[in-house]
């Protein structure tokens, strides 16, 4: 026996209906942040781990010292099922990529701005990175999924001109010693910026473009929007995202 092609067309509707059913029915208990074990399981970048997590810990350390935290690397996939089957909690990617399934609940947490980041001052350049800038610059490219370099390359195809790209990596981790080893530049978040700028003593420029801004996505299965739990810790995500943004907003007049 095989399934008409109605069945085909409505088996989606009538399979998120039975799980709704099966979680009504399995009501989860009230959440209580101070006393509960849970375990969550977070999909997301080395932005996540370099700029959020350090955050985001220091809340649930103070809310929940018990809740355990595991974050993995984003990977070629739209997440639909690894969120509706629970292996996944929560998905923290960019917006600009539209690689999440439509089918998810979405909202931006964090908005900002592409910068170039260089370990010592880059000749010529006063306040901000030109296009002309662009062309006479050396760049690592750090590839990974959901990774901001998709809108730094849509902008550099726009104004005509090709990065010099000097070393590809699978992420942020060796990009510090091999800027300053190699007098190499990249472009990230603003908010690694601000770490390298910290941790390294680098320095970074604005790039002359509004359109160099994007938000970050929490994303989560519509089956769970009333798990407690669940709803607690995107809670604690978008505070902690509030309080990077509201930094930023305090240390950064350059952006």
């Amino acid at each position: 026996m095989a399934p008409t092609e109605q069945a085909k067309l409505i088996s989606p509707s009538v399979r998120q209906a039975m799980l709704l059913l099966e979680q009504s029915i399995n009501n989860t208990p009230v959440f209580e942040p101070a006393h509960s074990k849970a375990k969550f399981r977070l999909a997301g970048g080395d932005y996540v781990e370099l700029v959020l997590l350090p955050v985001l810990m220091e809340r649930i350390a103070l809310l929940a010292p018990d809740i355990k935290i595991e974050i993995e690397g984003l990977k070629a996939t739209d997440y639909s099922r690894e969120l509706e089957s629970g292996a996944i909690d929560l998905v923290i990617g960019f917006e600009t990529l539209g690689r999440l399934a439509k089918s998810l609940r979405t909202t931006s947490i964090i908005t900002e701005q592409l910068v170039v980041i260089a370990p010592k001052p880059i000749d010529n350049v006063q306040e901000m990175i030109t296009a002309d800038n662009m062309k006479l610059l050396k760049f690592i490219y750090p590839s990974t999924w959901g990774h901001s370099q998709a809108l730094m390359d849509e902008w550099c195809q726009q104004q005509g001109i090709e990065r010099n790209i000097a070393i590809k990596t699978s992420g942020f981790v060796a990009v510090p010693v091999l800027m300053e080893k190699l007098g190499l530049v990249t472009a990230l978040p603003s908010a690694i910026a601000r770490y390298y700028e910290q941790q390294f003593g680098f320095i970074y420029y604005p790039i002359a473009s509004s359109e160099l801004t994007y938000r970050h996505l929490l994303a989560w299965h519509p089956l769970r929007d009333k798990d407690p739990s669940l709803v607690w810790l995107k809670q604690q995500i978008i505070k902690a995202a509030e309080t990077i943004e509201s930094y930023d907003a305090a240390v950064s007049g350059r952006s």
